[in-house]
Protein backbone atom coordinates (compact mmCIF):
# COMPACT_ATOMS: atom_id res chain seq x y z
CA UNK A 1 0.00 0.00 0.00
CA UNK A 2 2.90 2.38 0.71
CA UNK A 3 4.24 1.84 -2.80
CA UNK A 4 0.81 2.59 -4.26
CA UNK A 5 0.47 5.71 -2.12
CA UNK A 6 3.89 6.91 -3.20
CA UNK A 7 3.07 6.35 -6.87
CA UNK A 8 -0.31 8.04 -6.47
CA UNK A 9 1.23 11.08 -4.83
CA UNK A 10 4.06 11.22 -7.34
CA UNK A 11 1.65 11.12 -10.27
CA UNK A 12 -0.47 13.85 -8.81
CA UNK A 13 2.55 15.94 -7.86
CA UNK A 14 3.38 16.29 -11.53
CA UNK A 15 -0.06 17.64 -12.28
CA UNK A 16 0.20 19.98 -9.29
CA UNK A 17 2.86 21.93 -11.12
CA UNK A 18 0.58 22.72 -14.04
CA UNK A 19 -2.57 24.18 -12.55
CA UNK A 20 -4.05 25.72 -9.45
CA UNK A 21 -7.19 23.83 -8.57
CA UNK A 22 -7.54 24.65 -4.87
CA UNK A 23 -10.93 26.22 -5.53
CA UNK A 24 -12.30 23.06 -7.13
CA UNK A 25 -10.81 20.42 -4.85
CA UNK A 26 -13.07 17.96 -3.10
CA UNK A 27 -13.72 18.82 0.52
CA UNK A 28 -11.56 16.96 2.99
CA UNK A 29 -14.04 14.37 4.29
CA UNK A 30 -15.24 13.35 0.83
CA UNK A 31 -11.66 13.18 -0.44
CA UNK A 32 -10.62 11.12 2.59
CA UNK A 33 -13.45 8.65 1.98
CA UNK A 34 -12.48 8.32 -1.69
CA UNK A 35 -8.80 7.85 -0.90
CA UNK A 36 -9.53 5.32 1.84
CA UNK A 37 -11.51 3.26 -0.66
CA UNK A 38 -8.78 3.62 -3.30
CA UNK A 39 -6.13 2.41 -0.87
CA UNK A 40 -8.33 -0.49 0.19
CA UNK A 41 -8.76 -1.36 -3.50
CA UNK A 42 -4.96 -1.33 -3.85
CA UNK A 43 -4.60 -3.64 -0.86
CA UNK A 44 -7.20 -6.05 -2.22
CA UNK A 45 -5.38 -6.34 -5.55
CA UNK A 46 -2.01 -6.61 -3.83
CA UNK A 47 -3.27 -9.44 -1.60
CA UNK A 48 -4.64 -11.35 -4.60
CA UNK A 49 -1.09 -12.19 -5.68
CA UNK A 50 -2.09 -12.54 -9.31
CA UNK A 51 1.51 -13.07 -10.38
CA UNK A 52 0.93 -10.85 -13.38
CA UNK A 53 1.21 -7.09 -13.15
CA UNK A 54 -1.07 -6.61 -16.17
CA UNK A 55 -3.83 -8.62 -14.50
CA UNK A 56 -3.35 -6.71 -11.26
CA UNK A 57 -3.58 -3.40 -13.12
CA UNK A 58 -6.81 -4.42 -14.87
CA UNK A 59 -8.32 -5.56 -11.56
CA UNK A 60 -7.26 -2.33 -9.87
CA UNK A 61 -8.78 -0.19 -12.63
CA UNK A 62 -12.07 -2.06 -12.38
CA UNK A 63 -12.18 -1.62 -8.61
CA UNK A 64 -11.25 2.05 -8.82
CA UNK A 65 -13.97 2.71 -11.43
CA UNK A 66 -16.52 1.26 -9.01
CA UNK A 67 -15.08 3.32 -6.16
CA UNK A 68 -15.25 6.56 -8.12
CA UNK A 69 -18.81 5.80 -9.22
CA UNK A 70 -19.79 4.98 -5.63
CA UNK A 71 -18.60 8.42 -4.52
CA UNK A 72 -19.99 10.27 -7.53
CA UNK A 73 -16.62 11.61 -8.67
CA UNK A 74 -14.39 11.07 -11.66
CA UNK A 75 -10.66 10.54 -11.95
CA UNK A 76 -10.12 14.14 -13.08
CA UNK A 77 -11.76 15.52 -9.94
CA UNK A 78 -9.65 13.24 -7.77
CA UNK A 79 -6.44 14.13 -9.64
CA UNK A 80 -7.13 17.87 -9.43
CA UNK A 81 -8.00 17.56 -5.75
CA UNK A 82 -4.83 15.63 -4.95
CA UNK A 83 -2.85 18.23 -6.88
CA UNK A 84 -4.36 20.92 -4.72
CA UNK A 85 -3.69 19.04 -1.49
CA UNK A 86 -0.07 18.37 -2.52
CA UNK A 87 0.46 22.12 -2.82
CA UNK A 88 -0.74 22.56 0.77
CA UNK A 89 1.34 20.20 2.94
CA UNK A 90 -0.59 20.93 6.14
CA UNK A 91 -3.88 20.10 4.40
CA UNK A 92 -2.32 16.95 2.91
CA UNK A 93 -1.16 15.75 6.31
CA UNK A 94 -4.61 16.45 7.76
CA UNK A 95 -6.23 14.64 4.84
CA UNK A 96 -4.08 11.53 5.22
CA UNK A 97 -4.52 11.53 8.98
CA UNK A 98 -8.24 11.22 8.28
CA UNK A 99 -7.67 8.58 5.57
CA UNK A 100 -5.67 6.47 8.03
CA UNK A 101 -8.36 6.87 10.68
CA UNK A 102 -11.10 5.77 8.24
CA UNK A 103 -9.10 2.70 7.22
CA UNK A 104 -8.45 1.79 10.85
CA UNK A 105 -12.15 2.24 11.73
CA UNK A 106 -13.13 -0.05 8.86
CA UNK A 107 -10.54 -2.62 9.90
CA UNK A 108 -11.82 -2.58 13.48
CA UNK A 109 -15.43 -2.87 12.32
CA UNK A 110 -14.59 -5.79 10.01
CA UNK A 111 -12.69 -7.55 12.81
CA UNK A 112 -15.64 -7.16 15.15
CA UNK A 113 -17.93 -8.87 12.62
CA UNK A 114 -15.75 -11.96 12.38
CA UNK A 115 -16.94 -14.86 14.58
Amino acid sequence: MKKGLFLLLLAFAFTACTSDSSGSRLEQEKMAQVLADIHIDEAIVQNMQTGNSDTALVLYHELSKKTLKKHGVDSTQVAESISSYVKDPAALVKLYTRVNKIIEERRTKASAKKP
